[in-house]
C-alpha cells in the first residue's frame, strides 16, 4: 500500500450516499407495506416472517459491533482500513431498536409462554418468561448495544478529525468490558427472541450458535460492501488483496465454527435421547423442514467450505 495514494484517494460516498439512502428507504417501506398486507390476511405468518428477517438483520448489526470490539481488544492494525464499515453496521443499533417495536404487537401470536394456560412447565418458567420482564430485558440489550456502538463510532470519527492517539487507547481500554457485555446480551437475546419460540425446548449453546451465524454473515456482507465500493472507485488503495484474503479466512473460520456448534448441539441432544429435547430436531428432519435442513447443511457449510478452503477465491476477488 502506498501512503501517498491512501492520503489522497476518495473515501467518501459523495453522490452515492443519497442514492443508497433512497434505495434503502424505498426497499424498507416496500417491505413494511408488504408485511402489513400479509398481516391483514394472516397475522401469525406476518409476525413470524418479520421476526425471522428481523433477527437476520439484527445479526449483521451485532457482527459489526463484534468486529469493532475485537479490533480494539487485540490492538489490530491490518483491519483499520475496513473498520469503519463495521462501525457503520454497528451504529444501526438505534434503528434496530425502533424496528423491534412492531414485534411487541405480536408477542401473543409468536410466543406460547405469553399465555401458559394449564401447562405446568410454562408456569414454572413464568418468573423468566413473562411479557414485562421480556420487554425489560430487550430494553437492556438494546441500551447496551447502542451505548457500545455509538461510543466506538463517535470516538472513531473524532479520531479522524483530531488524530489523537489517546482516543485509540481509550477505545482499547473499554474493549474487554464491552466485549463481555456484548457476549452476555447477544446470548440472552438469542434465547429470548428465537429459542423461546419453543419454550419447552432449550439448548445452553443456542446463543453461541446464533453468534457464529452472525459473525459469518457479517464477514460476507463486509466483503461484498468493500467490493462494491472499490468498483465505484472508492478506497481503491486502502484495501488490497491481503485484506480480502484475511477477511476470507475469517469468514471461512466462522463457517467452520458455526458448523461445529450446530453439530455439537445436534449430537449431544440426539445422543442424550431425552424426548423433550430430541422432539425439536424430530420436527426438522421431515417434510419441508427436512428439505430446508439439508439446504442449510449444504448451502451454509459444505458448499462454502469447499469453495473458500482454497486461497484462490479470496485472493482473486480483487
Amino acid at each position: 500500500m502506498n501512503p501517498a495514494y491512501v492520503s489522497t484517494e476518495s473515501r467518501r460516498l459523495g453522490d452515492l450516499a443519497p442514492l443508497l439512502i433512497r434505495f434503502g428507504r424505498s426497499l424498507g417501506i416496500a417491505g413494511l407495506i408488504t408485511a402489513a398486507i400479509v398481516g391483514v390476511f394472516n397475522r401469525p405468518a406476518a409476525f413470524e416472517s418479520y421476526l425471522i428477517n428481523y433477527c437476520f438483520f439484527l445479526s449483521l448489526m451485532l457482527g459489526g459491533i463484534f468486529f469493532t470490539l475485537i479490533h480494539h481488544v487485540t490492538r489490530a492494525g491490518w483491519s483499520t482500513a475496513v473498520r469503519r464499515l463495521a462501525e457503520a453496521l454497528g451504529a444501526g443499533a438505534p434503528l434496530m431498536a425502533v424496528l423491534f417495536l412492531p414485534l411487541l404487537l405480536g408477542l401473543g401470536l409468536l410466543y406460547p409462554w405469553t399465555d401458559p394456560g394449564d401447562d405446568h412447565l410454562l408456569h414454572w418458567k413464568a418468573p423468566y418468561l413473562n411479557v414485562p420482564f421480556f420487554v425489560v430485558r430487550m430494553f437492556l440489550y438494546f441500551a447496551a448495544w447502542i451505548v457500545i456502538s455509538r461510543f466506538y463510532f463517535r470516538s472513531s470519527l473524532r479520531q479522524d478529525a483530531s488524530g489523537d492517539v489517546e482516543l485509540t487507547r481509550r477505545m482499547q481500554r473499554f474493549g474487554p468490558v464491552s466485549l463481555i457485555a456484548f457476549a452476555l446480551t447477544l446470548t440472552f437475546a438469542a434465547f429470548d427472541l428465537l429459542m423461546s419460540l419453543d419454550p419447552l425446548w432449550y439448548s445452553t449453546i443456542f446463543g453461541v450458535y446464533y453468534f457464529g451465524g452472525s459473525v459469518g454473515a457479517f464477514f460476507a456482507i463486509l466483503i461484498a460492501a468493500l467490493m462494491f465500493l472499490q468498483r465505484r472507485g472508492l478506497i481503491t488503495e486502502s484495501v488490497n488483496v491481503e485484506h480480502y484474503h484475511d477477511l476470507g479466512k475469517f469468514m471461512f473460520a466462522f463457517i467452520v465454527f458455526w458448523a461445529y456448534i450446530a453439530y455439537s448441539q445436534y449430537m449431544l441432544i440426539w445422543y442424550g435421547n431425552i424426548p423433550e429435547e430430541t422432539l425439536w430436531y424430530e420436527h426438522r428432519m421431515h417434510g419441508s423442514w427436512g428439505m430446508l435442513s439439508l439446504f442449510l447443511l449444504f448451502g451454509h457449510f459444505v458448499g462454502p467450505f469447499l469453495f473458500i478452503m482454497s486461497p484462490s477465491p479470496t485472493r482473486g476477488c480483487c
